[in-house]
């Protein structure tokens, strides 16, 4: 699920650019993420790129920004897990010791998720 998360948050940063120009509007820039069932998760944008993402009854997690695009996303207690764009688009997430996960944008838009053992999973945007 951790991974999951971490994917979608991915996908958001890459599809609702911040302008960077102003720190004032990247301080201000939230977004949420609605899954039926669950809890609104709320990302806040970070004046030096990063992010803070988090979930009413659990502990926040926080991404900073790497050098050439990437993110570290670490959360206390849990393995830091590195999120690297990749040549062709999408994304790679590792956790040391662990089988990456790869989200890879689809033909037509959307991503397709696809970890290691597991059948893909699908994003697709919504048309509003």
């Amino acid at each position: 699920m951790r991974k999951l998360g971490t994917a979608i948050e991915a996908l958001v940063f890459a599809a609702l650019p911040v302008k960077a120009a102003t720190a004032q509007y990247a301080i201000t820039a939230q977004y949420t993420i609605a899954v039926p069932g669950e809890a609104p998760t709320s990302i806040n944008r970070t004046p030096d790129g990063g992010s803070v993402r988090q979930t009413p009854g659990q502990a926040p997690s926080f991404t900073t920004t790497t050098p050439g695009g990437g993110y570290v996303v670490h959360q206390p207690g849990i393995a830091r897990m590195v999120v690297t764009p990749l040549a062709g688009g999408g994304y790679a997430m590792q956790t040391p010791g662990q089988t990456p996960t790869f989200v890879i944008p689809r033909a037509g838009g959307g991503y397709m998720i696809e970890a290691p053992g597991q059948a893909p999973a699908f994003v697709s945007r919504l048309p509003f």
